[in-house]
């Protein structure tokens, strides 16, 4: 009889042993992924408002 569903039963055992490794690597790398995130729109924003700044003064320099 354990001929009959072992097969499957060891299939589906390794497909919740990767699902649950997988799991757990989303889980680790999306804490750091997300600072990572923030940190370059951080910057990208940081940009922004340089150009926009060095525009303003060079606006009012020719005006």
């Amino acid at each position: 009889m354990w001929e009959y569903f072992g097969p499957d039963f060891a299939f589906d055992l390794m497909k919740g042993v990767v699902a649950g490794i997988a799991s757990m690597a989303v889980q680790l790398v999306a804490p750091r992924t997300f600072r990572a995130a923030k940190q370059l729109r951080a910057r990208w924003v940081a940009r922004r408002a340089a150009r926009q700044a060095r525009r303003k003064v060079v606006a009012n320099d020719e005006g």
